[in-house]
């Protein structure tokens, strides 16, 4: 693992993504997969790290610059970057064993038309991960907090504090968390910060999109329990963080389903496609 957990959960992610993956090539009696990662970002936590396992990748994002971002961090020779559609995808005759679209159907005002066009560039036989927020888990809660705190400005007052604390850190002579440098890598992963939810899922709402979209559920897991603005502080200053991001993956596993703050599911085409 070239990098740490983090209380998005990115590790479990990845390490679920690659377990669905090497279940899918075993199904298919494949060694390696063909795959799209479509909104893969600048790369670093997905589409790379599946590359050096000796998958071929293509990871696609409409955000120029992740592209750009992407195709300098990472030349391996079965990993390719582009800026393009899901439709010249399809008129390219694009086919592939594995599908991964992480954090993006909340993204999407229409995410069921991406879904319908993501199956038709999919295997008969090979699978689609999706990774989403819940939207009314813990993460959409705090950021709904944290915007309301904003309109009365304790949010930038507590901002403050935090950026004093760690310039205080900075002058000390005595060895102490690097917190910024924590963050800098947990924001890895995309550079368009500013694009925004307009989807927030229930659990039966996504089941109906997926079906509508021509695919059903296989597995799921929950990712993390707590995640967002605040959370992410709290979790971020102790020593033993990486002890509480892993102690905040193992209870999502434990709780009902409906309470974590991010949902992976493992789906497969339907016999019948969608209209």
């Amino acid at each position: 693992m070239t990098f740490p957990e983090t209380s998005y959960g990115i590790v479990k992610r990845l390490q679920t993504i690659e377990a669905w993956a090497a279940a899918v090539a075993k199904r298919l009696g494949i060694p390696s997969l063909s795959i799209l990662d479509f909104g893969c970002g600048t790369g670093d936590h997905v589409t790379y790290p599946l590359a050096r396992l000796g998958h071929r990748v293509l990871g696609v994002d409409m955000h120029e610059p992740s592209i750009q971002e992407a195709q300098q961090r990472y030349p391996l020779p079965n990993l390719l970057f582009r800026t393009t559609r899901l439709e010249t995808l399809i008129e390219e005759g694009v086919v592939v064993d594995l599908i991964i679209c992480s954090e993006v159907l909340e993204h999407l005002q229409q995410p069921q038309a991406c879904l319908s066009l993501l199956r038709r560039l999919l295997h008969p036989n090979g699978a689609l991960v999706i990774t989403t927020p819940n939207g009314y888990g813990s993460y959409e809660m705090f950021c709904r907090l944290q915007r309301g705190l904003e309109r009365i400005g304790i949010d930038q007052m507590m901002r403050g504090l935090v950026h004093a604390r760690r310039r205080m850190h900075a002058q000390s002579s005595e060895p102490a968390p690097s917190a910024q440098n924590s963050f800098q890598q947990e924001q890895v992963g995309f550079l368009n910060f500013e694009s925004g939810h307009v989807q927030f899922f229930r659990i039966r709402r996504l089941l109906d999109i997926f079906h509508a979209g021509g695919f059903r559920v296989t597995e799921r897991r929950a990712r993390t329990f707590l995640c967002g603005p605040y959370i992410d502080v709290l979790l971020r200053f102790p020593p033993f963080r990486q002890a509480l991001y892993r102690m905040n993956n193992q209870v999502a596993d434990v709780l009902p389903f409906s309470w974590s703050a991010d949902w992976m599911f493992l789906l497969v085409p339907t016999e019948k496609s969608p209209a």
